[in-house]
């Protein structure tokens, strides 16, 4: 984690473990970074092979990159948005800076997963995941939704 972000490591990871429900997690290498321009919000990339530089950790097969803001506040949320570009994309609604997190990591599991399976890379598909870990993760008391994840 890159030192700048002002938040809770633990949290941080424990929020990441969260989003990969349903994904598995062998050699997956998964970066957060500071986002290089002010005021922009969270972004992510999953690499089907991981860059040289900067050298990811021994066994790590597909890296992801999470970029987050220096500090984590709750402004401007509650926040409904739909993936740029993409019509057929759900529209997801986050409460806040966590539910983000997960929706972004969710979302960047799919890839690694479409790339752990051959699968062709989906936005869509990837938007759709993220959207069902996400309604898993806020109504944990849905019957079969671990089932359903990992149906795919």
């Amino acid at each position: 984690m890159d030192p700048r972000i002002r938040a809770n490591g633990a949290e941080l990871a424990r929020l990441v473990r969260e989003g990969f429900t349903g994904v598995a997690t062998e050699g997956v290498e998964v970066r957060l970074e500071l986002f290089r321009r002010p005021g922009a919000s969270f972004s992510g990339r999953a690499y089907l092979d991981p860059p040289s530089r900067p050298r990811p950790a021994p066994g790590t097969r597909w890296l992801i990159r999470l970029q987050l803001p220096s500090v984590l506040r709750n402004r401007g949320y509650p926040r409904t948005y739909r993936y740029a570009g993409r019509t057929t994309a759900p529209w997801i609604t986050v409460r806040d800076w966590r539910e983000r997190l997960v929706a972004l990591v969710a979302h960047e599991a799919c890839h690694v997963r479409q790339f752990r399976e051959g699968l062709r890379r989906s936005e869509i598909q990837a938007e759709r995941w993220a959207a069902l870990v996400l309604e898993g993760w806020t109504t944990p008391a849905i019957p079969g939704l671990l089932e359903q994840l990992e149906a795919g």
